[in-house]
């Protein structure tokens, strides 16, 4: 496998188009459009919020009905579509319904998205008005997805892209790209059919719905829902993966290396995620070994992950040890205090903070000084964590939580 530019048009067979629609008042990118040439085997995660947006259940309902079927993903940004009711579902309808006339495909063919304020309705006339320009746009290459991927920000700073590439087992080179919006409102709890975290993968091989679906499950439990900026899990949670065909070869849904490009496309966009948090101005990655088992090891890493404390010690630069131990040990995981040990990592160089249950020695003094004089310089914190129980091990990642964070959610809607 190795790394290519990023963007949901990298494999072959998917153009794409962004462009304001006039639903922000910024006129801002605010509809996104990616279709695939072909009919496309599809795959989703939802939020598992009681409370879905209009356009969750609708792409949900579709991908029960015709997941073998989709050409099309319609998504605007700036409002939710949740907690609309059911003049909010036939908004979203009349935008997939609008979508499909406009390229001339089946209703059923076309899945969506949106994010935003929660309770405003689309304002589906300036969006009907926009689509005939988003067709007449869709194009291949970077730049076409890299419109796509600024029409999906909300509070984003930065667009986030990835992309890969993978050799399947009998020659053939399949693509893997994907785009994501997210910065509050994250602590995704995705599960199958079920600020925002938003993700659309594409690619070019030949895989089946069941094993797309799984495939993407299992990459998720690992990466977005490893992820939390805030610990609230949105109305509008979607991830979509459509699969073309179109590199041909055999199925790919057991190949290795297929399996490891859609898994490395996921945790570049949740790491962009993470990094990007509102007002955030470290990136936090904890990694967690020594746990009983796999679930035990999730538990624990996203505890420290998503701990407020923990997070505005970060942003102080504070080497508070005490807030990392408070957060793994109301985690749930299994572990005797007596053997948790953790450390500060900065590529080769290891900082104690945590031995043997107790705070590494002069953290009280010259040391704890030194700590925060690193802290403050260091755009990424990773932590590493011992249990001491067994051989699993898992990553969360987060971020600091800032002044900014509080300014821009104070005064979010109004």
């Amino acid at each position: 496998m190795s790394a290519l530019p990023p963007g949901i048009t990298l494999p072959k067979g998917f153009r794409a188009e962004g462009l304001s629609s006039g639903i922000k008042r910024s006129l801002r990118p605010d509809l996104a459009l990616w279709t695939s040439d072909r009919p496309a085997v599809a795959a989703g995660l939802f939020t598992t919020n009681r409370v879905k947006a209009a356009p969750v259940e609708l792409s949900a309902e579709r991908l029960r009905d015709a997941p073998d079927q989709a050409r099309a993903v319609v998504v605007v940004s700036g409002v939710a579509n949740a907690l609309t009711g059911p003049v909010g579902r036939q908004d979203s309808l009349d935008v997939m319904d609008a979508t499909a006339r406009a390229l001339g495909i089946p209703p059923s063919y076309v899945l969506h998205a949106a994010t935003g304020i929660i309770g405003p309705r689309i304002p589906v006339a300036k969006v009907l008005d926009a689509l005939p320009r988003a067709v007449a746009g869709l194009s291949t290459g970077y730049e076409a997805g890299h419109r796509a991927a600024q029409a999906i920000l909300t509070t984003d700073t930065v667009t986030k892209e990835a992309g890969a590439t993978a050799h399947l087992a009998d020659g053939t080179r399949v693509r893997v790209g994907g785009m994501a919006k997210g910065s509050g409102m994250i602590a995704p709890a995705m599960g199958p059919l079920h600020a925002t975290t938003l993700a659309f993968l594409t690619t070019d091989a030949r895989v089946s719905v069941p094993g797309l679906q799984q495939i993407l499950q299992q990459g998720t439990d690992r990466t977005f829902n490893m992820v939390s900026i805030d610990g609230d899990t949105s109305t509008n949670d979607t991830l979509l993966a459509l699969a073309n065909g179109a590199a041909g070869g055999p199925l790919a849904d057991d190949d290795p290396a297929f399996r490891e490009a859609v898994g490395s496309v996921l945790e570049q966009l949740a790491r962009a995620v993470a990094r990007d948090g509102e007002g955030a101005t470290k990136l936090l990655t904890v990694n967690v070994h020594g746990a009983q088992d796999i679930a035990e090891a999730r538990r624990a890493a996203r505890a420290v992950a998503s701990s407020l404390l923990v997070k505005t010690a970060l942003f102080g630069a504070d080497p508070n040890v005490g807030r990392v131990a408070a957060a793994l040990g109301y985690s749930g995981a299994y572990f005797d205090s007596g053997d948790l040990a953790v450390e500060l990592v900065d590529g080769r160089k290891r900082w104690p903070l945590i031995q043997g249950g107790v705070p590494a020695p002069g953290l009280e003094n010259g040391e704890g000084k030194r700590l925060h004089t690193v802290l403050q310089r260091l755009e990424e914190v990773v932590l590493e964590i011992g249990l001491g129980q067994g051989p699993a091990r898992a990553t969360a990642w987060g971020c600091d939580l800032s002044y900014a964070y509080v300014h821009i959610n104070a005064q979010y809607h109004t």
